[in-house]
């Protein structure tokens, strides 16, 4: 039968891993906390180490796992992967047939990855999980770390539009005021003067070939609206926009814009709602003339945890989004 250990990939760990395992423990108030926060940040960093070495793009400060309140209360592991998602990294001592993933790492991760610590000085990548549906993964059911690229090339993330409520954005999405000029965001409706309402905006690259001077029209901007319907958010109300990108001309003598006769969606954009399966729901499509200057789905609602997609499509691109309620 094979074990983990006839594709293990050994590592050393590094001393900037150990010194921040041990800032990391030094701040907490028991001896098992301390112990259990040095051994995730060991793993943690064995693993970015693995993937620095591989050429994936890694960024441990927007990590749950470096953030020092929320490791008092949580027992957590997660390195974050920019445009793909968060993989959780688990540290098991040698011998071991288990690994436990908590309840709360149990969902919106993208790979379970599994660190044997043999020392403070060198580690063991035994393998990784794609999902963990219990407390115990079996060791022997992970896959070789030699297909975790790969793995992680056929994943994206799924936007959590529930953290938009507080206030919690993935990096990639920003504040609408950073994308969109004013004339631009009065298009979103007077639901966005809500309190409770919450928006965010994406830039989204088409890769269009079109022989307009001004290049960035070939980008633009993907813009939710999330409001909750009732009081405990059980419900949540979405409208997507698709924006041109407003170009802004940098001259000795100030800034000009381009004309809003000109800051127009390039026709026959596609942008369609789909269900998690895949399944058609909505879709709109830019028109020829007149030019739009913006184009939407309709609001829809959607249940705790229900998935959808969002794809804007071209001739040359199509761009999938995927996002959980």
């Amino acid at each position: 039968m094979t074990t983990p250990h006839d594709f293990s990939v050994p590592l050393w760990v590094t001393q900037t891993a150990r010194h921040l395992a041990e800032v990391f423990a030094s701040q907490q108030h028991s001896s098992q906390k301390r112990q259990q926060v040095y051994h995730n940040t060991l793993a943690v960093c064995v693993v970015e180490s693995y993937l620095k070495l591989l050429g994936i793009a890694t960024k441990l400060s927007a990590s749950d796992s470096y953030n020092p309140v929320l490791q008092l209360t949580n027992d957590i592991a997660d390195l974050y992967l920019p445009g793909k998602g968060r993989i959780e990294c688990r540290p098991v001592a040698p011998n071991e047939e288990y690994c436990f993933v908590p309840v709360d790492a149990q969902r919106d991760r993208i790979a379970y990855v599994v660190v044997q610590l043999d020392s403070d000085l060198t580690a063991t990548l035994l393998g990784f999980a794609p999902e963990a549906s219990s407390a115990h993964l079996a060791l022997h059911q992970l896959y070789p770390p030699t297909a975790l690229p790969h793995h992680l090339s056929q994943c994206q993330s799924i936007v959590n539009l529930r953290q938009w409520l507080n206030d919690i954005y993935a990096l990639d999405w920003q504040s609408p005021e950073a994308l969109l000029q004013p004339q631009q965001l009065a298009l979103t409706g007077s639901q966005a003067a809500l309190h409770e309402t919450k928006l965010g905006a994406k830039l989204i690259s088409l890769n269009l070939q079109t022989e307009n001077t001004y290049a960035e029209h070939r980008d633009a901007v993907l813009l939710l609206t999330v409001t909750p319907r009732d009081e405990v958010a059980s419900t949540l109300s979405v409208k997507a926009q698709l924006h041109p990108v407003v170009v802004a001309e940098y001259l000795a003598n100030g800034v000009r814009f381009v004309p809003p006769s000109t800051s127009c969606l390039v026709p026959n954009i596609k942008l369609s709602l789909h269900s998690a399966d895949g399944t058609l729901t909505k879709e709109v499509l830019s028109r020829t003339y007149p030019r739009d200057n913006c184009i939407q789905i309709p609001q829809f609602t959607g249940h705790m945890d229900e998935e959808f997609l969002l794809k804007i499509e071209t001739d040359d691109c199509q761009i999938t989004e995927r996002f959980r309620l």
